[in-house]
């Protein structure tokens, strides 16, 4: 799945896996756009409002082995994105 043919708003699990001295965090929620190179990427994690926001995208990777995967590379840390093909989840 490459950031063009992933649906607009997706269930996602954004695990950081590298970062300038920040620990790794798992984050779950609604992917509410695709990644965009020089934006941020959003992640919306309850109903509420609550959202994470990364800095700059700077390039989207696709896996080849694993289509449901993506790598998201901010300007500030990577993040593996894991789309879920089930329900999205409850908040």
């Amino acid at each position: 799945m490459t950031s063009q043919s992933m649906p607009i708003v997706a269930p996602v699990t954004a695990e950081k896996i590298s970062s300038a001295g920040g620990p790794r965090r798992i984050y779950s929620g609604i992917l509410v756009m695709r990644p965009v190179v020089g934006e941020p990427m959003i992640i919306f994690q309850d109903p509420d409002g609550r959202r994470m926001r990364t800095s700059e995208v700077k390039r989207v990777l696709s896996d080849a082995d694993n289509p449901q995967t993506l790598y998201v590379e901010t300007l500030n840390s990577t993040y593996r994105l894991c789309f879920q093909a089930c329900t999205p989840p409850s908040f």
